[in-house]
């Protein structure tokens, strides 16, 4: 069908939406009714004159304006729970940044300005900063596999060979930090979104602002105490061979960004700032935090995803539907999270009683337990468990737990949500072993720029000092904004 056709077909359907959303209620009908059979026919010209895909979402979207379902409502009915509709969308609206050059170029920006190129540490702690800024909200698995090839430039513009211990310690940070960005913000990423989907099916909301508040400054600090440790007790022996200034040349390998890079960018801005602004005027405007609080995680993506659909450059769509879902949703984690959040309701169901019979198990362990000790020990449980097995598990299982526990304990003697949030944010401390996070770990590995026994002895040392920061820190701060 040619592109008129399809403009054609958008303009009758918006035309027939609005006439029936203008259209005042009469007899039966009242104007809910008519909203509803607007989107009806709004939707059944979509799917005739343009596709039966994206446009789905913007049916989707419409119903959830609709007073008598709102978007919990549509999406439990789409997809099961928002928890799953919010991955989904988010995935979708990540992948066409990967395709993008703004990996390389956002990375070449922070190593090679005017401060990183004062000596070798200033430049270590750019290309950690780069990382971590862009897997707050890139797939961690997607962002190594796409960096490595950029890190392996970086190398080569430095002269670092492999066995170099700074080749190293850059490859072991480069790990750490991309894994540790998914558990600081739940934008694409899953063990923090399950984390928060738990907490809502036992009733406790918090929102992706919520847990940002406490994510970013307890990985950021997690960071700087890690640069310490390269810093005074790995010292790489060669680290002053190398001339931060080389990497300047890199600048000229990437080309400025075009109308499409730049429409992607748009739409994850606004993104973030639908999931932001309402707890930034939550004082403030109080019926505005209300009425957008409502709409849940899931919404922002989903407006986001449409904007992408709809948006064309170069006469070609800027996000192609068959593309994003075949090749941007990870359909094995929303999978494992749609059953993972609904086995979690499960366990901490009061009428199943598994919490209770939980409870008892672990009062032995937790009982007389001041509030910190409990937290150090559901921190230690995390981080070695994620080291282990899968993170997915580790979240869903130590979740059920935490909530199970805690529910028993006297109100308010300790902070559910943030005690919660911190599992899925030390779900991302998974460096150790191949298990703990196999694609990175293991491609690591393979690269040879490292080896198994430095990623266990120093993810080892990082794990223990991101159990020191979840229990000292993160939790301070996740018990102020939750």
């Amino acid at each position: 069908m040619s592109n008129g056709r399809k403009t054609a077909a958008m303009g009758i359907a918006a035309l027939t939406l609005i006439i029936f959303a203008l259209m005042p209620a009469s007899g039966a009908l009242s104007h809910e009714a008519l909203c509803v059979l607007g989107i009806f026919f709004f939707s059944l010209t979509m799917w005739i004159g343009v596709s039966i895909d994206w446009p789905s979402l913007i049916t989707l979207l419409l119903i959830g304006f609709l007073p008598s379902y709102g978007f919990s409502k549509a999406f439990s009915g789409a997809f099961g729970n928002s928890t799953v509709a919010f991955l989904i969308f988010t995935f979708m609206l990540v992948y066409p940044l990967s395709q993008t050059n703004f990996v390389r170029r956002c990375t070449v920006a922070f190593i090679t300005n005017r401060i990183a190129r004062k000596g070798p540490w200033y430049f270590i702690c750019f290309l950690f900063a780069a990382v971590t800024v862009l897997g707050l909200f890139i797939s961690p698995s997607v962002l190594f596999v796409a960096f490595l090839p950029f890190l392996e430039d970086i190398y080569s513009v430095l002269g670092l060979k492999k066995g170099s211990g700074t080749a190293n310690m850059m490859m072991l940070g480069t790990a750490f930090c991309i894994s540790l960005s998914s558990g600081m913000t739940p934008i694409g990423h899953v063990w923090p979104t399950l984390a928060i989907g738990t907490l809502a099916s036992a009733g406790i909301e918090v929102n992706q602002f919520q847990y940002m508040a406490m994510g970013i400054p307890a990985g950021v600090l997690l960071i700087i105490l890690q640069i310490l440790v390269f810093r005074f007790v790995y010292r790489p022996a060669d680290i002053n061979e190398i001339d931060p200034g080389k990497a300047m040349e890199l600048r000229g390998s990437v080309p400025p960004a075009d109308a499409r890079e730049k429409i992607i960018l748009a739409a994850m801005a606004l993104t973030v700032f639908l999931w932001s602004a309402p707890s930034l005027v939550k004082g403030i405007l109080p019926q505005f935090y209300t009425l957008v609080n409502s709409w849940t995680s899931a919404m922002p993506p989903l407006v986001g995803c449409i904007i992408l659909f709809l948006a064309h450059t170069g006469g070609r769509q800027v996000l192609n539907f068959r593309d994003a879902v075949t090749k941007g949703v990870m359909w094995g984690s929303v999978l494992m999270t749609a059953a993972a959040t609904l086995i979690g309701a499960c366990l901490t169901n009061a009428d199943i009683g598994i919490s209770a019979w939980l409870s008892g198990v672990m009062a032995p362990v937790t009982e007389g337990l001041p509030e910190i000790l409990l937290i150090l020990f559901f921190a230690a449980w995390t981080v070695l468990e994620t080291n282990f097995s899968s993170n997915i598990v580790t979240t869903t299982v130590v979740s059920s737990v935490v909530i199970a526990v805690l529910s028993a304990l006297p109100a308010g003697s300790v902070n559910t949500a943030a005690a919660v949030c911190l599992v899925g944010f030390g779900a991302s401390i998974c460096n150790m072993t191949p298990a703990g996070q196999s694609t990175i770990n293991t491609v690591a590995i393979g690269s040879e720029w490292t080896d198994a026994r430095s990623m266990f002895v120093w993810g080892g040392i990082f794990a223990v000092l991101a159990v020191l920061v979840m229990t000292f820190v993160g939790y301070r701060i996740g018990a102020i904004v939750m």
